[in-house]
């Protein structure tokens, strides 16, 4: 288990205690918290939902709307009752089996046979987000993770940094101040673990070097231009030799 696995254990546990909020786990790990907030808020509101409890009167309500109900639209054998059955008990299996399939696929690394459900379920996750930005965030850290798990694999790191590299060029349509408030921190925080884990990726470096300042045109010095002479003019009839 990663370490926002551990983090995200933690929080759900705090929460579902009430010995924390949301806000205060998302404060708690500022590094995870674009990750963790679509989460903790779907958790939250599983938690809300379980609360909810009908008071007695609506039961019996409802209770003697489906008896009359009942009595008014008297329940005909369907034609195919042992097929739906069946048809019905697949589908509970089926769905099982998805599901537990699923959470398995969540640890898979590259060049594992359930590694492409994880992408697969990605896909689905991310068309289906109401905040696109958090989802790529979370999923440029789940490709670190796997490259520095898989660095010893030539075949599996390819495979991770292909990944890795399409979650960042994803990244570059989000280009108001507010996205890249978000970005840029959790890059340069991978850039940092990447390092750390003797790995360098230079699509991320060039993304992350600073932008140079432009260079002012070079304006040639000009040459001051020296002055004309002046010339002499001789008027003959007024020297003095040609005086009356």
């Amino acid at each position: 288990m990663d370490n926002f696995d551990l983090v995200l254990d933690e929080c759900l546990n705090q929460i579902s205690s009430g010995a924390s909020t949301l806000d205060e786990c998302l404060a708690r790990h500022p590094n995870y918290a674009a990750q963790l907030k679509p989460l903790l808020q779907t958790a939250s509101r599983f938690e809300r939902g379980r609360d909810v409890r009908p008071s007695p009167a609506f039961k019996a309500r409802a209770r003697a709307r489906l008896a009359l109900h009942m009595q008014a639209h008297p329940r005909r054998k369907p034609l195919f009752a042992p097929f739906l059955r069946v048809a019905f008990s697949m589908a509970v299996v089926v769905l099982m089996f998805l599901t537990a399939g699923t959470a398995l696929a969540q640890s898979a690394l590259p060049g594992d046979a359930l590694y492409q459900w994880k992408l697969t379920g990605e896909l689905v996750w991310r068309a289906t987000a109401s905040d696109p930005l958090a989802v790529d965030l979370a999923l440029s850290e789940r490709r670190v993770d796997e490259m520095l798990a898989v660095s010893g694999d030539a075949a599996a790191y390819a495979s991770a940094l292909d990944g890795y590299l399409e979650v960042i060029n994803c990244l570059t349509v989000y280009t108001d101040v507010e996205s890249q408030a978000r970005i840029l921190p959790i890059l340069q925080s991978q850039q940092e673990r990447l390092a750390q884990g003797g790995l360098s990726i230079p699509e991320l470096d060039t993304r992350l070097a600073p932008t140079p300042l432009p260079v002012p045109p070079v304006v040639p010095e000009l040459t001051p231009e020296l002055p004309l002479p002046v010339p002499t003019v001789t008027i003959p009839d007024l020297l003095p030799d040609n005086l009356p």
